[in-house]
Formats: C-alpha cells, structure tokens, sequence
C-alpha cells in the first residue's frame, strides 16, 4: 500500500499488485471509483469495455467508474494502481485478511461494500466475453 485514501480525505489510493500467473479473471465493474492500472513487470491482455489490447512495462490503462474490465497474464506481473476516489485500495487490504480460504459470500459482501459488480452468472470469465481484439494500447 502506498497511499490510503483516508490519508488524503479519500481523494484516491496508491498500491502496487505483485502477483503469480493469472488465467482466469471474472469482469468486472467500481461503481464507486474509476482506477488507472500502470504495468510494472510482466505482460497483459486488458479488457476495458469492449475494448481488448496487450500491455507490457511502461503501459498505462484508464478504466472509467463503472467500466467492466479485467485482465490476465500468462508471465505473472507488477502492477500499479491509482483509484480516484478511494475504495480499491481497501477492497484489496480487507479481500487479503480474508486470506485464502475466503468462501463466495464473504467476497461478495466485501465487493457490495465497495460497489463493486460482476457480470451476470456465476461463471461469467474473461474467456466467455471476450469480442474480437477491437483495442490498441
């Protein structure tokens, strides 16, 4: 974490995301902020609307308060996030004391706390939305 919005009077949150391989990633939409993600390290397909493109170290993606977005990487990566206002930071820290073993409802009562939603059915994955490539980064 390097920036809470209760820090700021809630005008935004600063935190890195260092994580493993990700092949699957439900979309998903903030109701509550919008969020710029920065690639640190690795390499990306981003989804943003209906908007598909690849990102890599030095890339920047806007996601627009209330855009359905996701994203997986077959290389594992570093990114940074930016929320304005804040919100994501702490829907990551209270997703994260969930741990592990987390069962569905508690991550849906942390999502609703943070408007965050999905998309319709219980299997909705970035595989079954994703269009033609219709972006560039």
């Amino acid at each position: 974490m390097l920036l809470r919005g209760r820090d700021v009077a809630d005008a935004l949150g600063v935190f890195t995301f260092d994580h493993a391989v990700i092949t699957e990633n439900p979309p998903h939409a903030h109701n509550g902020f919008a969020k710029i993600a920065y690639v640190l390290a690795g390499d990306y397909e981003f989804r943003v609307g209906n908007a598909t493109f690849s990102g890599g170290p030095g890339d920047m993606v806007v996601i627009p308060k209330g855009s359905q977005h996701t994203f997986t990487t077959a290389t594992g990566g570093k990114l940074l996030f930016v929320c304005s206002p804040s919100g994501n930071e702490e829907m990551f820290l209270e997703m994260g004391e969930l741990g592990p073993t987390a069962t569905g409802d508690q991550l849906k009562a942390v999502s609703e706390r943070f408007e965050t939603v999905g998309l319709a059915g219980d299997d909705a994955s970035w595989r079954q939305v994703q269009p033609g490539r219709e972006g560039g980064s």
